[in-house]
């Protein structure tokens, strides 16, 4: 083998015929074959070796030549060059916070390289910066004439005139120096600024200043002037209503054009719209006239979208902004929580305002007792709108739609989780007020057969019973993740090496892993992860709610319920009770809203079916569909919540049109129930 050639490399290249020329035995093929494969491996180890010791060698060797020092010949190159590079930035000087601040390169700034003569001062450099930031005499921030220049060195510091660039080289030792052109825009006082021929304004008042219809303003020409009348539509208007520390001008508004502005601005929160009017002749020089503040309230939706549901068990798109009288005096701020009694009873109605449905169903719940949930006598709801008016609305459909309300809400704020959500501790919820929340259940499971669904059945269950299957918790551990780690988890569990390691490794620390995955554990680590999200984290609220459901019976079957109340498009479109006898254009509208449910996804199927019933569950036996001939803006549908009634206009030309108009009320999200 030696005379041929035969090494190690070409013994792994050799096939098993031309290795039986020199091992007949079939075992002293496979370890001369396994040998040649170490020997490799052990030659690549050491080669990788030898390449990293050369590498520190020479990286020592050029360490040590440094630290001698350049070479004379090097040293002679650079005293015999006449130009040197440096770097230029630009300083602007901010008037505001009354400092320099570097000019970035999309606004012209940057820093910028270039060579220069190393006896130039910082009189040539400042020439080569504003031909650089200022071609033209002209850049992003105003032009040439319109600064004051200086250059400042690396440490901020104005340059010395009399050093040049050579010198600072030399004295600082930096391999690249650095400086900047600093700017401050000169300040032109305004000759017109001293006396603009209006009087002074005093805009140092308070944001509660009455406000007239009339501005009593000293004149300039005595020293104790006889107030003069203003009018107010040649002066602006400072708004001292905001809370910015500035004072904004703006044009005066009519109060229709004030309420105009109140219907088509989206206004997310309350605001305050003063509305001024014509002052009484008959008010004396001097008086101030009340002035009368509009209140407008406002939700989360621009006001003047609110096409939606107007029911009392009942829902049709609500009135116009415009149509809807506020309860309280105009000027007064209805109180988004409604007063609750101290002791709350089956004849008097709990009132809940749509603006804070939550804390109040919360704050009413606490005052319930837990005999009272199941008694015949059921606790009745009044709705109050966030303007403060109370919705004419009444009955079961009023009690559907509050439980509905409550839990979009609690599912949004005091849950984590996506299709399977559990409770999150929060520090303003204590035991009081989570077992209120078990009152809720307790009642919206008697009261209405509602029952929160979206709930882990696992957490559910150790509530009610105090006992579960650990073999549901990594399905539902998989719901409550987001479909991308999800996905990840599951791909990884049946095929652990098909996927990136980093992708599992950041899912798993998402939840407080504290161990490294693989291929053996990574069942074990989601099964104990899956325990910690869906069983210990919530396990207060659990044990909060175990003292109120036990209520629920032992046999309560949650998977069994959950199943019966969750939408589908066929059960909602199989609840749909239609006359036996139909129009032909009843027809064509039947046929336009069983096509629309059976296109709608998940989260508008259970917008639709709230409109109907206000219940976003399956707690109803049918929906009884009407017609009518409305058309027209008085074209619209409109449901009966607590008849569970559907009334569909016939008047739609296609079926586009028909989805458009339905689809727009669902949308909308601002629904009131004012039908009787």
């Amino acid at each position: 083998m030696r005379d041929e050639k035969i090494t190690c490399e070409t013994i792994i290249l050799m096939n098993d015929d031309d290795l039986s020329r020199y091992f007949p035995a079939y075992g002293d093929k496979l370890a001369v074959v396994s040998f040649a494969k170490q020997q490799e491996k052990k030659e690549k180890v050491n080669a990788r070796k030898r390449t990293l010791f050369e590498k520190l060698s020479w990286k020592m060797s050029r360490k040590n030549e440094t630290q001698a020092g350049p070479s004379k010949d090097v040293q002679s190159r650079n005293a015999t060059k006449q130009g040197r590079k440096i770097e230029v930035g630009w300083m602007d000087y901010n008037h505001i916070k009354e400092e320099y601040s570097q000019v970035r390169t999309k606004c012209g700034g940057g820093v910028r390289k270039l060579t220069i003569n190393k006896e130039a001062t910082s009189r040539d450099i400042l020439r080569a910066s504003k031909e650089l930031f200022f071609p033209g005499g002209i850049s992003p921030k105003g032009r040439e004439e319109e600064f004051l220049f200086r250059i400042m060195n690396f440490n901020l510091l104005e340059m010395d005139v009399a050093s040049s660039v050579g010198e600072v080289y030399k004295s600082t030792k930096f391999a690249m120096l650095r400086f900047y052109l600093a700017s401050k825009k000169i300040e032109v006082d305004d000759p017109d600024s001293e006396d603009d021929g209006l009087p002074a304004v005093d805009i140092t008042a308070q944001r509660d200043l009455p406000s007239t219809s009339s501005v009593l303003l000293p004149t300039a020409s005595t020293p104790n002037p006889v107030p003069e009348q203003l009018d107010l539509s040649e002066v602006p208007v400072y708004d001292l209503t905001s809370s910015d520390h500035e004072v904004k001008f703006g044009p005066l508004f009519t109060d229709a054009e004030v309420e105009d502005l109140a219907l088509t601005l989206p206004i997310t929160r309350t605001e305050e719209i003063i509305s001024y009017t014509e002052a009484a002749s008959a008010n004396p020089v001097g008086e101030m006239a009340p002035a009368n503040p509009v209140s407008v309230m406002a939700a989360a939706n621009p006001v003047g979208v609110m096409a939606s549901a107007n029911l009392v068990g009942e829902m049709a798109p609500a009135h116009p902004v415009e149509e809807m009288a506020p309860a309280n005096p105009v000027g007064v701020m209805a109180s988004a929580n409604p007063v609750i009694p101290d002791v709350l009873t089956v004849d008097e109605p709990i009132v809940v305002n749509r603006g804070n449905m939550l804390h109040d169903m919360v704050d009413a719940f606490r005052l319930i007792p837990k005999e009272a949930l199941q008694s015949e006598t059921q606790y009745t709801f009044r709705i109050q709108h966030i303007d403060g008016r109370m919705e004419a609305g009444e009955g079961v459909g009023v009690t559907r739609d509050c439980i509905s309300f409550f839990w979009e809400e609690f599912f949004s704020r005091c849950t984590v989780g996506c299709s399977v959500k559990v409770p999150f501790i929060r520090h303003d919820l204590g035991q009081a007020e989570w077992q209120a929340v078990a009152k809720i259940i307790v009642f919206g499971w008697y009261a209405c057969g509602y029952f929160p669904c979206q709930l882990s059945p696992s957490f559910m269950r150790m509530a009610i019973s105090g006992s579960y299957s650990s073999d549901d918790l990594v399905g539902e551990f998989l719901n409550y993740l987001s479909d991308e780690e999800a996905t990840t988890l599951r791909a990884a569990m049946n095929e652990y090496d098909s996927y990136p390691q980093e992708d599992i490794t950041d899912v798993l620390n998402t939840y407080g892993c504290r161990s490294i995955p693989n291929a053996e554990n990574l069942p074990t680590l989601v099964a104990e992860i899956a325990h910690k999200e869906l069983i210990q984290s919530p396990a207060f609220v659990g044990d909060c709610w175990s003292k109120i459901l036990d209520a629920l019976s032992q046999n309560f079957d949650i998977s069994m319920v959950a199943e019966q109340l969750q939408p589908t498009n066929r059960k909602v479109s199989r609840l749909f009770s239609f006359s036996d006898t139909l129009t032909a254009a009843q027809e064509t509208t039947k046929n336009h809203l069983l096509r629309f449910t059976r296109e709608l996804d998940a989260i508008t199927l259970k917008k639709f079916l709230r409109f109907c019933t206000g219940s976003d569950l399956l707690t109803c036996d049918s929906i009884a569909i009407r017609f009518n001939e409305r058309s027209g803006l008085s074209r619209h549908p409109v449901a009966h919540t607590c008849g569970c009634v559907l009334e569909l206009p016939v008047t739609y030309d296609h079926y586009p049109e028909f989805r458009s108009e339905f689809r727009a009320v669902l949308e909308s999200g601002v629904w009131a129930m004012d039908i009787v």
